[in-house]
């Protein structure tokens, strides 16, 4: 069998998954074996072109925070991006037989409503409304102020890393894409689209484990295994909001807005003492716990969405 022969047997396999026009009465159906190889493979492409170069793999002597390193990593997830967009692409068209509209639909990339982006805000604004006052009210520097803080940190690459180029190549690859991909499998559930997705990006964070060992000789394998894990956990609990956010808003540009508010507030306070004192510690634990209540209470309302992948 000549290589030409068997290309064209291997597409014309590919080519009897399609459907031309998929509808909500026949909607697109991709096999799980290859949405679950594509999302495995979306991961290990994510995680692995930070070690491809030896400037931007993790070394005793050289600092994952260091603008040279933040630089090329930055290079590095942006190839993993349009890697990860061409292959989501040709699965939706080729595998679930989708035009232009329903791709863009499917990865959250169309309609835009503002809206959507605000509700989606102002409702992690409620989550994180222990935090906030802590930061804008209990703990405020006199000398600086919340907005300052951030455009500080926006005007360095650490910055630009976790609050911009960090959200929006993390929901590209394991919201946009891998979600894409799984709202395809023949009859997919909330429990998997929700709570399952999140663990590969769980999984990515995972190699941190390694950088840190690495770059901390000092600190004990039980120290870094335990920070892994907290990490992990972390992440992949952030993840089931994410994909929430995205499967409701049926929108990138929203979970983007998100995720980079999360990033700014990073992980809340959950014991100890603030320095102010004991009514200061009181007055932060009662919004913290107030905040948690108003989200569970507007998480349905205040995502609710024209938009939305799912239905219930």
């Amino acid at each position: 069998m000549t290589v030409s022969t068997s290309f064209t047997s291997f597409r014309t396999q590919i080519q009897s998954f399609a459907r031309r026009h998929p509808t909500p009465e026949s909607p697109p159906q991709i096999p799980l074996p290859y949405v679950v190889l594509l999302s495995v493979l979306f991961t290990c492409i994510y995680v692995g072109v930070l070690y491809l170069h030896p400037l931007t793999r993790p070394s005793p002597t050289l600092s994952r925070d260091a603008p040279s390193v933040i630089r090329l990593r930055i290079r590095a997830v942006y190839t993993s991006c349009l890697i990860t967009s061409v292959s989501t692409l040709y699965a939706l068209a080729v595998l679930g037989g989708m035009d232009l509209f329903m791709t863009m639909k499917y990865t959250g990339l169309w309609p835009i409503n503002p809206l959507d982006m605000i509700k989606g805000l102002g409702l992690t604004m409620i989550l994180f409304a222990g935090p906030l006052v802590e930061r804008v009210w209990l703990d405020r520097d006199p000398n600086s102020s919340f907005v300052m803080d951030v455009k500080t940190s926006l005007s360095s690459w650490i910055g630009w890393r976790n609050y911009i180029v960090g959200p929006i190549t993390e929901e590209i690859t394991f919201r946009s894409h891998i979600l894409a991909l799984h709202l395809c499998v023949p009859d997919p559930t909330i429990t998997t689209l929700v709570f399952f997705t999140p663990l590969y990006f769980g999984i990515a964070h995972l190699h941190h484990f390694y950088e840190f060992t690495l770059t901390h000789p000092d600190s004990s394998y039980r120290f870094a295994m335990i920070r892994s894990v907290i990490q992990f956990m972390y992440t992949t609990i952030f993840g089931w909001f994410a994909a929430w956010v995205f499967l409701r808003y049926g929108s990138l540009w929203t979970a983007i807005v998100v995720h980079s508010f999360c990033n700014v507030m990073g992980l809340p306070r959950f014991w100890g003492m603030l320095d102010g004192g004991w009514w200061k510690t009181a007055v932060y634990y009662v919004v913290l716990v107030a905040g948690a209540v108003g989200f569970y209470q507007g998480v349905w309302p205040l995502t609710e969405s024209e938009n939305s992948l799912i239905e219930f």
